[in-house]
C-alpha cells in the first residue's frame, strides 16, 4: 500500500506544488501569444501535449498535496480537458479565449494563494532552512 502523500513533508509539498505552479505557467505560455496568424508546429503539438499530459496525470498528487489550502482545483483538470490542441485555441473566438484567460489565471492565483499558506504554515526556522535551500537550488529533504 503506498503511503500517505499528506505523510510527506510540508516542505516537499511545497516543492512540488511550486513545480506543479510552474508548470501550469509553461502551459499557458505554451498558447498565450498564439493568434490566427500563428504557425502552430507539430513540435509545438507534441510539447504541449507531453505538457498537458504531465500536469493531468499530475492532478490528483497536486490537489493532496495542496489540501484544503486550495480551493477550486477541480477548475484545472475542467481546463485541461477542454483544451485538446493549439490549433484549436488558436482558433477560438475571442470571447472563448478571453474566459479560457481568466480561468486559467483564477486557478493560478488561487494556486499561488495555495502555496502562501503552506509557506506561512511553516515555522520560523524551517522557512529559514526551505528559503536557503531554494535560493541554493537544492531540493529539500525533510523526514
Amino acid at each position: 500500500m503506498a503511503p500517505k502523500i499528506t505523510l510527506m513533508s510540508l516542505e516537499n509539498r511545497i516543492s512540488f506544488c511550486q513545480e506543479y505552479a510552474e508548470l501550469w505557467q509553461t502551459f499557458f505560455q505554451m498558447f498565450s501569444d498564439l493568434n490566427e496568424d500563428s504557425e502552430v508546429t507539430p513540435e509545438m503539438e507534441s510539447e504541449f501535449e507531453n505538457i498537458v499530459t504531465i500536469l493531468s496525470v499530475n492532478h490528483f498528487k497536486f490537489t493532496q498535496m495542496c489540501g484544503d489550502n486550495m480551493r477550486g482545483s477541480d477548475e484545472v483538470l475542467d481546463i485541461l480537458c477542454d483544451v485538446p490542441n493549439l490549433l484549436w485555441i488558436r482558433n477560438l473566438a475571442e470571447a472563448n479565449r478571453s474566459k479560457l484567460d481568466i480561468n486559467w489565471h483564477t486557478a493560478f492565483i488561487n494556486m499561488n494563494k495555495a502555496l502562501g499558506k503552506m509557506w506561512a504554515s511553516l515555522p520560523p526556522k524551517r522557512l529559514e532552512a526551505l528559503q536557503a535551500a531554494q535560493e541554493a537550488g537544492e531540493e529539500m529533504q525533510v523526514k
